[in-house]
């Protein structure tokens, strides 16, 4: 499964639901797939922080709040799992893309590229609907079933690189004021 063609497909489902994105890849595919959606918050610079920003989004509305965080970042900072299963938001969805590899530091190997399961990592931290999945279809369906039940719910999605987009010309400023502006 190829990131890109699954942001698509989670933008299709998606509906005017808030999508927090990690950095890099996951950021530019997103803006490139919909540069006028301003409910879309890109991560850049936040690098481990993608589902803690979005916890905390989801913390503070009812409307459902989507994550599309990263195995290296999620690795960086699994204390979020830990909150997130000690909250037990209700609205929240993280989906992790998991290419095995910290791709914005030298695509060194992450430990999901070892052995270590996040699925298995958030049931631990008492994330109750998670699932892990390799293709299109099955991630279409296990989401969809996310928007529709109460969370949280914890997706992995192993996927296969493709060549990057180019970094979207995305303004953090206006990103976070047009963001905003959608919860008004």
């Amino acid at each position: 499964m190829h990131r890109l063609s699954a942001t698509k497909m989670i933008l299709d489902n998606a509906g005017d639901l808030p999508i927090v994105a990690n950095l890099g890849p996951t950021s530019d595919e997103l803006w490139h797939l919909a540069p006028e959606r301003d409910r879309n918050f890109y991560g850049y610079g936040s690098m481990g922080l993608c589902s803690s920003m979005a916890l905390g989004m989801a913390l503070s509305t009812k409307e459902k709040v989507i994550s599309l965080d990263g195995d290296g970042s999620l690795l960086m900072n699994m204390g979020t799992l830990a909150t997130i299963g000690r909250e037990q938001p209700r609205n929240l969805i993280v989906i992790v893309w998991d290419n095995e590899m910290w791709g914005q530091t030298g695509a060194q190997p992450t430990h999901t590229a070892f052995g270590t399961s996040l699925e298995h990592v958030g049931r631990g931290c008492n994330i109750s609907k998670t699932a892990t999945v390799d293709d299109e279809e099955s991630l279409a369906t296990v989401f969809r079933q996310a928007l529709n039940e109460d969370g949280p719910w914890l997706i992995v999605a192993k996927i296969e690189e493709e060549e990057y987009l180019p970094t979207a010309p995305v303004e953090p400023e206006m990103t976070l004021y047009n963001f905003r502006k959608t919860f008004e």
